[in-house]
């Protein structure tokens, strides 16, 4: 069994090496010199938790700056002026470009393409 002195716990062995102190640790515990570290200790751990809370608070502030600059300007010029079907188009067009390239290519009897077969083929099938 376990004594908490304070802040510190004591387990059975350090407390029956401190028989007869008692009464003097429970007079520091009660004076104003304790009293006086306790509240400073407190004091500590509020300011961290305020400058926690107010970082927090700045970052959050700082994100929903963000998304509202992303959603009030951004998305209002993308529906205003898409350029999502001229996009398209012009893919299409690459596509279509590309895929003649390749058919003319293919087509060669000496292009890699017909080589590559030939061979898979050759070592496959004979």
């Amino acid at each position: 069994m376990s004594k908490k002195l304070g802040s510190t716990t004591l387990d059975k062995k350090n407390i029956k090496g401190l028989n007869g102190f008692e009464d003097v640790f429970e007079d520091y515990v009660e004076s104003e010199e304790y009293k006086a570290v306790e509240r400073k200790e407190k004091e500590s751990k509020k300011t961290a938790e305020q400058y926690e809370m107010q970082t927090f608070l700045e970052q959050e502030n700082a994100r929903l700056t963000a998304l509202e600059v992303f959603l009030s300007k951004k998305v209002t010029i993308n529906t205003n002026f898409s350029q999502t079907d001229k996009l398209i188009l012009k893919q299409l067009e690459r596509m279509e470009e590309l895929q003649e390239k390749l058919s003319i290519e293919l087509k060669k009897n000496d292009s890699h393409f017909q080589k590559n077969l030939a061979h898979f083929f050759n070592s496959h099938f004979s």
